[in-house]
């Protein structure tokens, strides 16, 4: 009776290892995910010049999609590297991809409140927070360049890539965090 509860209390110790191993890991699925759309939009594709601005929200998706849900795992670093390395990895004016990630970051933080009203909400949340994002990104271009930027490729990439979002944040839930079920330990008296 003595070794089988020994047994027990040993495999609950090593379950509970293993769980502190998962969480950790799990801690750093939003900055890997952020850090791989990161790299794969700064990816040529090939897409024509209207198209160009699709590809760096990419990363504001892995961005709003982690900062809605769990605020304190989107580090701001995190989100500052991976505009800087979009603007690196892109030949981009430096902390233009930055800035606006970092902009966005604190939209999806101030939405955060209301993020447990439904998918649709969180939709709506994403097409409002890019909107405020495109027109950031438009008064920048317009700035660095001193001239009115056109707003149409602005706006083409705010439809395309909210028309990505559900896609997107199916691939992302995929690597959410768990809910843990309890550990149910039953020890039966004299078996």
């Amino acid at each position: 009776m003595q070794g089988e509860y020994a047994t027990a209390i040993a495999a609950t110790g090593s379950r509970d290892e293993s769980r502190r191993v998962v969480r950790a890991l799990a801690s750093l699925a939003p900055s890997l995910m952020i850090a791989l759309v990161t790299i794969l939009s700064a990816l040529p594709w090939g897409l024509a010049p209207d198209l160009r601005f699709i590809l760096p929200l990419l990363p504001y998706l892995a961005i709003h999609y982690w900062a809605l849900r769990y605020s304190g795992r989107v580090p701001a670093g995190v989100v500052f590297a991976a505009g800087l390395a979009l603007d690196v990895l892109t030949n981009g004016p430096l902390g233009y991809w930055a800035l606006i990630y970092l902009a966005g970051h604190l939209v999806a933080l101030w939405q955060s409140r209301w993020s447990g009203a439904g998918p649709g909400v969180r939709f709506l949340l994403l097409l409002s927070a890019l909107v405020i994002l495109a027109v950031g990104e438009w008064s920048l271009a317009s700035l660095y360049y001193l001239e009115v930027a056109d707003w149409k490729p602005f706006a083409l990439a705010v439809a395309a890539v909210g028309l990505v979002s559900p896609l997107s944040a199916f691939v992302f839930s995929q690597f959410e965090p768990r809910r843990e079920q309890p550990v149910r330990l039953r020890l039966e008296r004299g078996s």
